[in-house]
């Protein structure tokens, strides 16, 4: 309390009285949320200024209201026949305009009023086809949450049933599913894993995002029963949403803390166009030290990283919008051996490993209107590359270099996606959509096998691997208060000839204002990495052979239902139920072990041959109370509960891996409204996190001793886990508006109390003991951040 206290003074000495009123304006566009025509003639009103402020958009749905009272605000949206839209509590700066790019929904038979709340932690989906388990990720609370730096990936760790794999990375586990079973989504399309420091093979996470909330809209993010356009997730999906540059004014972003310095740029072209650009670059603080000549380090020992977003928007007057949007990274990291012999205390003393990834994203996007503005299409080109390479060997006491592990994968993959999306009328619309990938590979992978001190050939393939997805959906407004989804998605692979057809349906129904019921009922399916097909095991011949080309996708069943309650304003409880059935689950056909199944995998791959004879089960509750951002603060608390079982041949049913049981989470945040005109803001948020530790395989120390080395109790795999896990994050803040600028510095404080948690234990054969490894402990990240 006393760390916080001194913070909060730190932040009010930086206070300067000011005697002018700033103000800013607020901009944005009005469409129809089902075919994206522009809406003119619909009125935008500031309902928290007296006298009151607003506008009508043109002919083109655009809209401005200038000269605005910085602050937060709230706004009503309305225009005949659509349902009225209210935004509350939006933060307007003086360093750059708000700009609200706005949804209508037709009214069906009657008006009726739908509050949306922009900038709250949870809110509606912006996909208006989605029913469940479906939460937006705003821009705002990706930098509120605490320690949440701007990552979307450890913001949505807040919400039920979501819960970080490991502190070092962002990797997400959703209601015990594994985290490679989540699906990456940017402008529609299927992308690579968007993160630095990837874990290997498969994996969804990695130590530091590469995505950019300078360039990222506000997103939605999906944990179950997803509707019919999403394909290639079973646990998870993150649809990720670009933001335009200011079509009328140039504006600028500089930051620097220690994640790195950034910098992004805006604006138009020209005066006489309405085409805009958006970039942002950045630059590692530990590579900006190392190359200016700071001692902190050998450069190749210190994690390493850039990258750059950008989105290109070109309006054109008959062929529709293009955008062209992308995504490049590069980070390096290694961990040497200690050279000195005498120095070695432990066994990894004598190992060494590096790593070096390379990501590159580009895609053209078109959408286009037909002349009946019930129609539109949307058709993108987008081309990947991953490059990820790995590297581990051990010195002896001789000096003598031994290799142990040498990995090069790279991926280059073509993406083309059609969408049409019609309107009927109010109550009917429909979209449909295709989806072609051709993923090319050349992997190369070798490892030492201990048995014989031989180096083994993993994977030496290259190739191509083309996957094929068509979807159709159907919205059905059956009154007033009842949606009804429904859709089917189709996959097929060209490797193996294995394809899924998955019918979806999703039910919503408002029993009244305050109260809504929904259902989600789905089947989904994932197909493995490429490294997966392509593994090679070598044979006593001497020959090699690829037992898993033939391997079919995880298939799995999701069955939802949940609950609403707005019981107060600006207060509201959900609840859901979930269900979920995996079948045809990849597992290891002569594993004596009964642990090797894709279930339990977060990401690599096996050469060993794999059959889709296993199985899993998932259910559990989830329990939301959140108290929306108003009057100066917000609140939220979750409860989950739940389990998370797998079946594989010959083996009864056990745990998985990440069948925690539990996840509490408690954020919430105060603002203060500070200086002669209250236009400066102190803000204040706290998370914390509460869960079950995840299943282990315990080490039989009597066994290990006598061997003189690790021996595990298969027999009791996954009926022992790591402690409880407990983390308490901080985030606190100081945003000074000047007259034309912003500036915000920004402190946030992951595990606070430095609490120790578990990762895995092991057994240390030079001291016949045990040994126990824990997550990272305090780390501070200070941020500097001018808007202009």
């Amino acid at each position: 309390m006393k760390l916080i206290l001194s913070i909060l003074i730190v932040f009010s000495s930086l206070i300067q009285a000011q005697d002018q009123n700033f103000t800013q304006s607020i901009k944005g566009t009005i469409t129809d949320a089902e075919t994206q025509t522009t809406l003119p003639g619909a009125n935008i009103i500031v309902t928290d200024i007296d006298p009151l402020m607003g506008a009508t958009s043109d002919l083109d749905g655009n809209f401005i209201i200038e000269n605005v009272p910085i602050g937060r605000r709230n706004i009503k949206i309305s225009f005949i026949g659509y349902e009225d839209v209210y935004y509350n509590e939006l933060v307007l700066i003086t360093g750059s305009e708000l700009v609200i790019n706005v949804k209508l929904t037709e009214a069906v038979n009657t008006l009726n009023e739908v509050t949306i709340t922009a900038e709250d932690v949870l809110g509606e989906p912006i996909n208006s086809m989605v029913t469940n388990s479906a939460q937006r990720i705003t821009i705002e609370s990706t930098s509120r949450v605490a320690a949440g730096i701007n990552d979307p990936a450890r913001t949505v760790q807040s919400f039920a049933g979501v819960a970080s794999f490991d502190d070092e990375n962002n990797e997400i586990v959703v209601r015990g599913n594994t985290p490679r079973g989540m699906l990456w989504r940017m402008e529609g399309i299927e992308i690579p894993n968007p993160n630095h420091f990837s874990d290997g093979e498969g994996a969804s996470g990695g130590g530091v995002s590469a995505l950019s909330t300078q360039v990222l809209d506000n997103s939605d993010f999906y944990t179950g029963a997803f509707a019919a356009e999403y394909g290639n997730a079973i646990s998870s999906v993150f649809d990720l949403k670009l933001r335009t540059g200011n079509d009328t004014k140039r504006e600028y972003t500089l930051q620097v803390g220690v994640m790195g310095v950034q910098a992004a740029m805006e604006g138009p072209f020209s005066k006489k166009s309405k085409a805009t650009y958006l970039f942002n670059y950045r630059y590692s603080t530990t590579s900006l030290l190392n190359n200016l000549g700071f001692n902190i380090g050998d450069s190749d020992v210190y994690p390493e990283w850039q990258d750059l977003s950008l989105n290109i928007n070109i309006p054109t007057k008959k062929a529709g919008r293009f955008n062209v949007w992308g995504l490049g990274g590069i980070s390096k990291s290694a961990n040497l051996a200690e050279q000195d012999t005498a120095n070695w205390e432990y066994r990894s003393d004598a190992y060494s490993d590096s790593e070096k990834q390379v990501l590159g994203i580009i895609g053209v996007s078109n959408n286009y209107l037909l002349a009946n503005n019930k129609t539109y299409f949307k058709t993108t080109i987008a081309y990947s590359y991953t490059n990820n390479i790995y590297l581990e060997d051990s010195i002896n006491y001789d000096n003598q270099i031994t290799n142990i592990e040498n990995d090069d994968y790279i991926y280059s993959t073509i993406t083309g996606s059609f969408l049409a999306n019609h309107k009927f009328n109010s109550q009917h619309s429909f979209r449909t959509g295709i989806i072609y990938a051709n993923q090319g590979f050349d992997l190369h992978g070798q490892q030492l096998n201990y048995d014989d001190g031989e180096t083994e050939v993993r994977v030496n393939q290259s190739g191509d691997i083309n996957r094929l997805q068509s979807y159709f959906q159907w919205k059905y407004r059956i009154t007033p208060f009842i949606d009804l989804n429904t859709g089917i998605h189709a996959t097929y692979l060209t490797i193996n000839n294995d394809y899924a057809v998955e019918p979806r349906i999703g039910l919503s129904w408002k029993v009244n204002p305050k109260n809504r019921l929904s259902f989600g009922l789905g089947l989904h399916s994932r197909a493995e990495p490429a490294s997966t097909y392509m593994a090679e095991q070598e044979l006593d011949n001497g020959l090699s052979v690829q037992p898993n080309t033939d391997l079919k996708m995880t298939r799995a069943l999701h069955a939802v239902a949940g609950y609403s309650w707005n019981f107060a304003q600006n207060f509201n409880f959900r609840a859901e139920v979930y269900y979920q059935y995996l079948y045809k689950v990849p597992v290891q056909v002569n594993d004596t072990t009964g642990t090797i199944s894709a279930l339990n995998f977060s990401n690599g791959y096996t050469t060993e041959k794999l059959d889709n004879e296993g199985t899993g089960t998932n259910y559990g509750l989830e329990l939301t109370l959140e108290k929306s951002f108003s009057r100066n603060y917000y609140i939220m608390a979750t409860i989950s509960l739940f389990q998370s079982f797998y079946t594989m041949p010959g083996f009864e049913e056990r745990n998985s891996r990440f069948n925690s049981n539990y996840i509490y989470n408690i954020i919430g945040g105060k603002e203060f409204k500070v200086g002669k005109g209250k236009q400066n803001i102190i803000s204040a948020n706290l998370r914390m996190i509460w869960r079950g530790g995840y299943r282990t395989i315990p080490v039989d120390l009597n066994a290990s001793i006598s061997a003189g080395e690790e021996v595990r109790d298969y027999d009791q795999a996954f009926e022992t886990h790591a402690p409880d896990y407990f983390r308490l994050d901080l985030g606190v803040s100081y945003r000074k508006n000047k007259p034309t600028w912003s500036w915000i510095l920004s402190l946030n404080i992951q595990n606070l109390t430095d609490n120790a948690n578990v990762w895995d234990e092991y057994y240390d054969s030079e001291r016949e003991t045990m040994q126990q490894v824990y997550m990272v402990g305090l780390i501070p990240i200070l941020n500097y951040k001018v808007e202009f």
